[in-house]
């Protein structure tokens, strides 16, 4: 009877340790193919990555945050223009629209944003900030990939 019991305690634990193999496996590919989804934005080598969050996807995602997600943010190390964010954004493979003209307004002080572009490729939404610290200082650019919500 013992050994029996202990057959089936082993098998249990067996397909247990598979199952979570397989799931583990099934997460990681899922955020492998939301990195290389977000590789497809043209950041220019000269942009110092600051800061980057990714929040893999889980079986079970219990946050605010969800999951698979991304944020990245770069110091441009210059002020932008409509035409050096575009050229980032053009070769996604989908619309990107943007708000306003990548421009910081003369009369505003303090740390604003100055255009944001966005889209989606089905599956993902993207969002592309660009903020501007203060007047004459190098601008600040986020990226952000969430699964699109039905």
């Amino acid at each position: 009877m013992k050994r029996i019991v202990g057959i089936v305690l082993a098998a249990v634990f067996v397909l247990g340790a598979i199952a979570f193999f397989l799931v583990q496996s099934a997460e990681e590919k899922v955020t492998a193919d939301m990195l290389a989804r977000a590789g497809r934005f043209a950041i220019p080598p000269d942009w110092q990555l600051t800061d980057e969050i990714v929040r893999s996807e889980r079986f079970l995602c219990m946050s605010t945050n969800p999951c698979p997600s991304l944020s990245r943010q770069w110091d441009a190390g210059k002020q932008l223009t409509t035409s050096d964010v575009t050229a980032v954004v053009s070769g996604v493979g989908f619309e990107m629209k943007t708000d306003a003209p990548c421009q910081r307004p003369a009369n505003v002080s303090g740390s604003i944003t100055i255009c944001r572009f966005s889209g989606t490729d089905g599956e993902y939404s993207y969002m592309l900030n660009a903020a501007s610290p203060g007047l004459n200082e190098s601008q600040i650019v986020t990226m952000i990939v969430r699964p699109v919500v039905d």
